[in-house]
């Protein structure tokens, strides 16, 4: 009996940790957790760098500090986080308490500290969280905040931290959790004041008056909106007033506009700031609010030193009176105003700011202010300067990019790159990887901002990399790793001898060679999968200018040979040999039926750019290939072997009457249609390589001409059945089959087209349509490649 109890307890404590385990994933990380910080989900953390940001207020002027913990790139998220405050170097135990949680977050409490750490309630998708937290009573000190983020059950980081920072408790015993209507102070409005600010152009829309206050941060009113999970936050600040309110309008004018204020009312002894919706009434400047809330909630409201403050939460999609706004497909100008004064059951005149945006957008549409990066001053002025992708100096917004500055005999590299793991500057005789003397910065700790330099040795003719065992020939003067972007200073000795190699920087000119990656090998830096290129031509270091990447025609020329030559031609030759026999029977070209003729144009033409666009690639490399680009080599090299020899034996094809004409058949099909789906193959692994700097929606492009082809081919088998049901003979749609074996002549009926020739056609014409302007987009993409810059700087433009 004593047996079973102990069997039943250790039964239901296991029942209970899988429920706690299973309430983690769902509804938060359990108490028991906030420690080691690591879900129980019977999974390893990831090793590689996250994509996910925690970040403070970047001016703590109280005992209070927002904390936000983000996904920056556009398709990244998070379902579930942990995140607590600790000291650097101490314990594990969390400090402080978290105030402001939003509706899909609670607190924890962490080794009996209240509310010291937070987690979701919820796992729906989340881009972005915000949170106050307050330092413990009489903490004088730095803390960090550190997080854990998971993106699905089986994927989550640990130890994801920010930047210290100095924060100083309340001394009065009094930092307690506190409640936000109206009893804010002044410093904790100053405070929100920054946070607003904080943000904005960067992760943040914001809307300030007057003009241009928002760069000075001394707005008489603002608005500042962002995405937040599937709805949107608005953050609304003005001085000197009753009321603020943003509306939402086709134009930048008042009139026929969806608006939602904030209003500080006093009632007797009630004095409250509360949330409406409201309509702007066209052609009548007057606004009448609507009973109707749904769709909008005051998360939290301040009235303060005659200054309202107040932040909402709108559903993506809401209606005020008739009118639908959907946030995330409209566009819409976005209105603010500001008033001393209200009326009974509405807002008065907008006497202390009324301001539109300057664009008409999607909200969600986070249109960055570029920020001066110090690492760009001076670049062909006192240091010379080199980046990837090309003209990246320019805009100063490189993927990677290196320095380089001379005083005397010392050398200094700065390097930086942003996602990365290493970022690393070759020295090299040519502009080929082997051979070269490299300089590596590498993140080697995640969770740390700990940043190395090693030197080391590109083997020549292995295409591999090794540190060397002397590393005094180079001095790290600073670095850092924020936000995922690496960054150091080195000095490196002018004259050096690696692997019996010299390198005289003073007296010889050299190529510079940039790489950067994403993951790190045992004592070695890993594949560079983010950037990797070289100069355009050798030049002395101690020459102050900005440098030009290396020619990439021959590569873009290999790109768009391909693709005008597989994705173009051969789809178009295809479809022509397998389903246009039995059409446009009377008419032919140089005594060849017309199908032939077009057939055989075609496939020349694939044949032509195939084998000149692998004499590219070869001429470009001069090389086998390693790391990832081995995939894309290997079926590159099988696709321009079959197209090889594939006329060769169409050359050679036996009589019709052969007894081996059908064999012949067989292996035409099949080694063409084999081409061309090794072809495409190839083209869908050319978009995840650095070297080519092909957008990964590029993709999508490719999956929707898969799926027209196929669509193709079934409609055209269909119109292939159809025609030999209602016509008198059979109709040839395989090209493995001739369409006569024998050498009796041909009827009457053979002379016509089969039926539905019409209707054969306008699909040839739709087909021909489609493959032409994918083709020209896709070699678009290639030829402008790394076109996401270029479409931003268009953006930008407008």
């Amino acid at each position: 009996m004593v047996a079973f109890n102990r069997f039943s307890a250790t039964t239901a404590l296991a029942v209970l940790c899988f429920l706690q385990a299973t309430h983690g994933y769902e509804s938060g990380a359990p108490e028991l957790t906030c420690r080691t910080m690591i879900p129980g989900h019977g999974e390893a953390a990831q090793t590689s760098v996250p994509n996910y940001r925690i970040a403070t207020s970047e001016n703590v002027t109280s005992s209070r500090t927002r904390v936000t913990l983000t996904a920056p790139k556009v398709n990244d998220y998070f379902i579930g986080f942990l995140i607590e405050a600790r000291v650097p170097g101490s314990n594990e135990d969390a400090v402080g308490s978290f105030v402001q949680v939003p509706q899909d977050s609670l607190t924890l409490d962490c080794n009996q500290v209240p509310s010291s750490g937070v987690t979701h309630s919820s796992n729906t998708k989340k881009k972005s969280v915000e949170f106050d937290w307050e330092a413990p009573d009489n903490f004088n000190g730095q803390v960090h905040f550190v997080a854990t983020v998971i993106k699905d059950y089986a994927t989550f980081w640990v130890g994801i931290n920010s930047n210290p920072i100095q924060v100083k408790g309340s001394k009065d015993g009094s930092s307690a959790i506190r409640q936000t209507e109206t009893s804010r102070t002044d410093n904790g409005l100053k405070e929100t004041e920054v946070n607003i600010y904080n943000g904005c152009g960067k992760n943040k829309n914001c809307v300030g008056a007057p003009l241009g206050c928002i760069q000075t941060m001394n707005c008489r009113a603002i608005v500042a909106l962002m995405p937040w999970n599937d709805k949107y936050n608005f953050e609304m600040l003005a001085h000197d007033s009753q009321y603020v309110a943003f509306g939402l309008s086709d134009d930048n004018k008042m009139g026929g506009d969806g608006v939602v204020e904030c209003a500080h009312e006093v009632n007797g002894r009630s004095n409250s700031v509360n949330a409406y919706k409201s309509w702007n009434v066209p052609n009548r400047k007057q606004n009448q609010r609507v009973e109707d809330l749904s769709g909008v909630s005051l998360e939290s409201a301040a009235y303060v030193d005659n200054a309202i403050y107040c932040k909402v939460v709108v559903d993506s999609v809401f209606k005020v009176e008739d009118n639908v706004y959907n946030l995330d497909d409209d566009d819409y100008f976005v209105l603010l105003a500001a008033g001393s004064s209200l009326k009974p059951f509405s807002v008065d005149y907008h006497d202390v700011a009324f301001i539109s945006s300057t664009d008409k957008r999607k909200l969600g549409q986070l249109k960055a202010a570029r920020v001066a990066d110090p690492f760009y001053d001076d670049c062909g002025q006192t240091k010379t300067c080199f980046g990837s992708p090309d003209g990246c100096l320019e805009a100063q917004d490189c993927v990677a990019v290196t320095a380089v500055k001379v005083e005397g005999t010392r050398y200094m590299f700065e390097m930086k790159a942003r996602n990365a793991a290493y970022v690393a500057v070759g020295i090299s005789e040519d502009q080929k990887m082997g051979g070269d003397s490299v300089v590596e910065c590498v993140h080697e700790n995640v969770g740390t901002n700990l940043v190395k330099a090693y030197t080391s040795w590109n083997v020549p003719n292995q295409k591999s990399n090794k540190r060397l065992s002397n590393q005094n020939g180079i001095i790290l003067l600073n670095s850092s790793f924020i936000d995922g972007t690496i960054y150091c200073n080195v000095v490196r000795d002018a004259v050096a001898r690696v692997e019996g190699t010299n390198f005289d920087l003073i007296r010889n000119k050299y190529y510079l060679l940039i790489a950067a990656g994403t993951s790190l090998k045992e004592r070695s830096v890993g594949y560079h999968d983010l950037a990797f290129t070289s100069t355009a031509e050798a030049s002395s270091l101690s020459e102050i200018k900005s440098l030009r990447t290396s020619s990439k025609l021959l590569l873009r020329l290999h790109g768009s040979f391909m693709i005008v030559a597989w994705i173009g031609a051969a789809s178009i030759g295809i479809v022509i040999a397998r389903y246009y026999r039995q059409t446009w029977v009377g008419a032919s070209c140089c005594s060849k039926d017309l199908w032939f003729g077009w057939h055989r144009l075609l496939m020349m033409f694939t044949w032509v750019l195939s084998l000149a666009g692998s004499a590219c690639i070869f001429v470009e490399l001069g090389e086998w290939v390693t790391g990832p680009s081995q995939t894309h080599a290997l079926l590159g090299v099988v696709t321009t072997v079959l197209a090889f020899f594939q006329p060769i034996f169409a050359a050679f094809r036996p009589h019709p009457d052969s007894s081996k004409r059908p064999i012949f058949n067989w292996i035409h099909w099949l080694v063409g249609n084999a081409a061309h789906i090794f072809s495409i193959l190839t083209i869908f692994f050319a978009v995840t390589l650095s070297k080519a700097e092909l957008p990964s929606w590029m993709d999508w492009i490719l999956a929707a001409y898969v799926g027209f082809y196929v669509v193709i081919h079934l409609i055209l088998s269909i119109s292939g059945c159809m025609s030999e049901k209602s016509g008198s003979m059979r109709i040839n749609t395989f090209p493995m089959k001739d369409l006569h074996n024998g050498r009796s002549p041909m009827s009457y009926e053979q002379h016509k087209d089969a039926p539905h020739a019409g209707f054969r056609k306008f699909w040839l014409f739709i087909h021909v349509l489609f493959i032409v302007i994918i083709t020209a987009v896709l070699v678009l993409i290639v030829v402008f490649a790394p076109i996401e810059s270029k479409l931003n700087s268009i953006r930008g433009e407008y």
